[in-house]
């Protein structure tokens, strides 16, 4: 009899135990797929919102297209201007306006680095897009950079060959003699410049503007596969 109680409770020990091991196992596994569930949700939340930052990207980037395209429709008027052996009160009103705008020359300012802690710890699991996504990156500080130096360059330049040749008045006008300034290299060559250099900064924002469709399709594909 004492055996047989023995040999029971045994049975039923480890009917417990083994009860107890598959609810553990099972709870592992449970809580795996949730962990998992919750680091894919995270991932497509990323690229969510990754696609918004370069959406925007785009629309800034239109934006100082058009905005340094406008800017050298004003300075080419004037250094059209200089031709001409005098100016109507309209005509000094846009050569005004094109000497003032010759020194401006700002890059467009992004934060690349936002994202870097994220992008290591390994929320971009394919190879190709975190190649897309560093490459534009890099492209941006260096023309960000460059386009700096491009603009300090023009308000040096600005000050050294176009003020010197310029009597400023109240509310940004100013006193020029044409017949002065039409035949001056120095004059002359900075407004080049300052056209030059944005024409520069266009090709670069608009090679950017390319990059930035070419990744936001990227990445529009990935939403789709990797929707949780």
């Amino acid at each position: 009899m004492g055996k047989n109680k023995l040999a029971q409770y045994l049975k039923y020990a480890i009917g417990e135990i083994i009860l107890v091991a598959f609810g553990i196992l099972i709870a592992v596994q449970v809580n795996n797929l949730n962990e998992v569930k919750k680091n894919k949700k995270v991932k497509y939340e990323f690229l969510e919102n990754l696609k918004d930052e370069i959406i925007l990207d785009t629309v800034q980037l239109s934006r100082k297209i058009d905005n340094f395209k406008s800017l050298n429709e004003t300075v080419l008027k004037g250094v059209l201007l200089l031709d001409k052996t005098e100016h109507t009160a309209s005509e000094k009103k846009d050569f005004q306006n094109a000497i003032v705008r010759a020194q401006i020359l700002t890059p467009l300012y992004k934060d690349t680095h936002k994202n870097n802690s994220k992008i290591s710890s390994g929320l971009i699991e394919n190879n190709e897009l975190n190649k897309l996504l560093s490459e534009y990156y890099e492209k941006i500080n260096f023309h960000k950079a460059v386009m700096s130096k491009f603009g300090e360059t023009l308000q040096l330049v600005y000050v050294s060959q176009i003020s010197p040749f310029i009597k400023f008045r109240y509310k940004n006008r100013f006193e020029y003699s044409l017949k002065l300034i039409k035949n001056n290299n120095a004059f002359n060559n900075a407004l080049i410049s300052s056209l030059g250099k944005r024409i520069q900064s266009i090709k670069w924002l608009e090679e950017e503007k390319k990059d930035a469709i070419k990744l936001l399709n990227f990445i529009e594909k990935q939403l789709l596969i990797s929707k949780p």
